[in-house]
């Protein structure tokens, strides 16, 4: 093995730029993966944006690859298998926990030291986290079971059933995979909100039945005509970042006795009118990544999905880049008039 890798590393002002880093530490029973494709999240966009000093450890949680070393004993997986990893819960749980035992490796109360991301050619992270993906899956699919698998833990923490009337704020990567998971899982109807004619273009590919704009009251009003007039059983907030809009308008969308998902994960505080929520008896859950429900995990169930070829979720990836023009990678993340939706990192 190398002694060195190259890593993209945000500067601290937002700028990536390539360096040649030590090769991640290999901490007690952990695999090496050579990383062939990573996805830039939103949430890498946001913490970009907040980030005030060097990165001396690269980011990048949406990441498949194949493993060039596994520890002794193990015997699931094998050297050379092609795999998309849990990075941030099961690949460094540490098995022993009250949330591990019951396979919620999200909340882990004894993770792994953090050894870096798959912004770089190489990751470490326990097999655990290592989900083979068959052959039928490539690598632009393998780096989309992470966005995948999050919409679907949402969907099967809040007990979505088939026949429910989905609506989704939002079409962006995870809106989408909220939309097309939803329409899997056998919603009778699934509205969408989207900020831009690409998405959507693609929130109609991915299963919306009916897509909306995202001011006014367009998406509540939809929701409630799909549902006879009462609103949707379930509705998810996918938009997160620096704004609370969003939610608000899943929260109206909502039938009473209905489940309000807040998925996209909002940066900032908002002021919230819990009255009216309380009178129509609806419930607003949070959730967070991916775990393991009834006896499945989430990535399971994604890598499932994406391997049907019954999704086109695929076609999100608009834009590709080579590690060394990451940066070039990022800018076109941010700017939505390029038409990106998401943007691989492809080694």
């Amino acid at each position: 093995m190398p002694e060195k890798m190259k890593a993209a590393l945000d500067d601290g002002t937002g700028r990536y730029e390539l360096h040649e880093i030590d090769m991640p530490v290999m901490f007690e029973g952990a695999a090496l993966i050579k990383v062939k494709e990573s996805g830039i999240c939103g949430s890498d966009l946001h913490m970009t944006d907040a980030r005030e000093e060097a990165q001396t450890l690269p980011s990048g949680h949406e990441v498949a690859g194949e493993i060039v070393e596994l520890p002794p004993g193990e015997t699931d997986l094998k050297v050379g298998d092609r795999v998309a990893l849990e990075t941030i819960g099961a690949g460094r749980a540490c098995m022993r926990c009250h949330y591990c035992k019951y396979g919620q490796y999200r909340h882990c109360m004894n993770l792994a030291t953090e050894t870096g991301g798959g912004f770089a050619e190489y990751m470490t992270r326990l097999p655990n986290g290592l989900f083979k993906l068959p052959d039928s899956i490539d690598w632009v699919d393998g780096a989309l079971v992470e966005p995948m698998a999050v919409s679907v833990h949402a969907l099967r923490y809040v007990n979505m059933k088939p026949g429910d009337v989905v609506g989704v704020t939002g079409a962006a990567t995870i809106g989408l995979s909220a939309i097309g998971a939803a329409h899997a899982f056998g919603a009778k109807k699934v509205i969408a909100s989207a900020k831009y004619p690409h998405q959507a273009e693609a929130a109609k590919k991915m299963g919306a039945d009916v897509v909306t704009g995202v001011d006014g009251d367009e998406f509540e009003e939809a929701c409630r005509e799909a549902s006879g007039g009462v609103g949707a059983d379930i509705v998810l907030e996918s938009v997160g970042g620096h704004q609370s809009a969003a939610l608000h308008q899943a929260i109206r969308a909502t039938r009473p006795q209905g489940k309000t998902v807040n998925l996209g994960g909002i940066k900032v505080p908002m002021e919230i009118d819990l009255f009216d929520p309380l009178l129509r008896e609806i419930s607003i859950i949070s959730v967070s990544c991916y775990d393991v429900i009834d006896g499945v995990h989430d990535y399971e169930v994604a890598i499932d999905l994406l391997a049907s070829g019954k999704l086109p979720y695929r076609d999100i990836v608009t834009h590709k880049v080579s590690l060394d023009d990451i940066q070039d990678g990022f800018a076109t993340a941010y700017d939505k008039t390029s038409g990106s939706i998401k943007v691989h990192v492809a080694q």
